[in-house]
């Protein structure tokens, strides 16, 4: 009787479920990510206009005209920039 015993539990073993491997799912997922991407051309920007602190006398009416055309290529280079700007803008 102990060796039906003995030779049934090695059978036994056998009879139960295996186990199923772990379940490994191979998959392609599509991430969106954020770029940041240049909306104008360098060729674009304006150039900044040059320095004025030099043609400065102390003089005020030679110092006005000296200023008014400074602030006439200022307003120039804002103009277009804000246009670039603007383009960019969403």
């Amino acid at each position: 009787m102990r060796w039906i015993a003995l030779l049934a539990l090695p059978l036994a073993a056998c009879a139960s479920k295996p186990t199923p491997p772990p379940a490994i799912e191979a998959r392609v997922e599509t991430v969106y990510v954020p770029v940041t991407q240049a909306c104008v051309d360098k060729a674009d920007i304006p150039a900044v206009p040059a320095k004025i602190g030099n043609q400065l006398e102390g003089d005020a009416v030679h110092d006005s005209g000296v200023l008014g055309s400074a602030l006439a290529d200022m307003r120039a280079v804002a103009l277009k920039a804000v246009a670039l700007l603007q383009g960019c803008a969403r």
